[in-house]
């Protein structure tokens, strides 16, 4: 679909969505609203020296589990293989942007690579990931894994891919379904709660509506609550990273230059190794106002503006393309 129609129907929401008197808001207030919580002691803000001490403890931890399934499809191979005296490498696996061609292609890819789903001879290696990235329709791919606690390709598809993707994205369940007045009443809520809103709002939860289980469709799913899944817990499944390309708006860029900052979300932070950024924050409590990487008052930080779909709509996010073919076609 070319983007100049996911913005015109996503703009027509954002106007809905600022007219709020014309929209009952609900007496119970809907989860994909951030709200104001209690702020933890110290900073929140850290230098992009190493990692953090939440992703040192899973990559150990994981790397153990990673090691194990590694050697047994090494063995699977190749008999007689001696996994006992070599150390074993971190693996690492990412899909590449590309909406939905890189989502179905980086699919096919897991599923071949997964013991749970596949019988060819790369099965097991999934199980062998330490690490797992995405950007854009890659990051899709990442987000419905992760946020549905790891089921396998195969299940993920016959449950709720076939079905959400033979509506478009702009058909959410079916004309008949109400997901336009249910995202409408999502993004009227968060700018009421005092939040900006952009066009990743409707987007991320346009997507949502394909990548995730009803009734609320990941409304209520952040990217910090998956180190309360099982999987995660467990330590059974790579460690999720979601990457975005950055555009420097205020220097008039529409698309990300050849040396973009590049940003991770992680389950426990955001930020970027690029020199121009070099810090990274808890994910936790993104959105919070902070002096010096402290918040500015003990009762007023942040959560739940972390939401999943919002996440993988901002790494995906293109509409500034739109500035760019303006700039373009001005030209004479």
């Amino acid at each position: 679909m070319h983007i100049s129609a996911i913005i015109l129907l996503a703009s027509t929401l954002l106007l809905g969505a600022c007219g709020i008197p014309a929209i009952e808001l609900p007496s119970v207030s809907r989860h994909y609203t951030p709200i104001k919580t209690l702020c933890p002691e110290g900073t929140l803000v850290r230098p992009a020296t190493g990692l953090s001490t939440e992703e040192m403890e899973y990559r150990a931890k994981r790397k153990r589990v990673a090691d194990e399934a590694l050697k047994r499809w090494l063995v699977k191979t190749k008999d007689g293989f001696d996994v006992d005296r070599i150390e074993l490498p971190t693996i690492g696996l990412t899909t590449s942007g590309g909406d939905y061609r890189s989502f179905l292609v980086g699919a096919g890819v897991i599923q071949g690579l997964d013991e749970r789903d596949s019988n060819e001879t790369t099965s097991g290696l999934f199980q062998a990931l330490t690490y797992q990235a995405g950007l854009s329709g890659g990051a899709w791919l990442l987000s419905s894994l992760a946020g549905n606690n790891y089921p396998t390709v195969t299940q993920l598809k016959n449950v709720l891919w076939v079905e959400g993707f033979q509506n478009g994205l702009l058909q959410p369940g079916g004309s008949d379904s109400g997901a336009y007045e249910e995202i409408a009443l999502d993004i009227t809520e968060k700018r009421a709660a005092g939040f900006e809103i952009t066009l990743t709002d409707p987007y991320g939860r346009f997507l949502s509506y394909q990548l995730f289980a009803g009734p609320d469709y990941g409304g209520n799913l952040t990217v910090s609550s998956i180190t309360e899944m099982s999987s995660f817990t467990s330590h059974a499944v790579p460690y999720p990273v979601i990457v975005s390309l950055g555009v420097k708006t205020f220097s008039d860029e529409c698309i990300p230059g050849p040396n973009g900052t590049i940003y991770e979300f992680t389950p426990f932070e955001f930020g970027s190794w690029d020199s121009d950024v070099n810090a990274f924050t808890s994910l936790k409590y993104l959105g919070t106002s902070l002096s010096n990487g402290e918040p500015l008052a003990a009762d007023d930080c942040t959560a739940n503006y972390d939401n999943l779909g919002y996440i993988l709509g901002t790494s995906s996010h293109v509409f500034n393309m739109v500035c760019s073919e303006t700039i373009h076609d001005s030209i004479p």
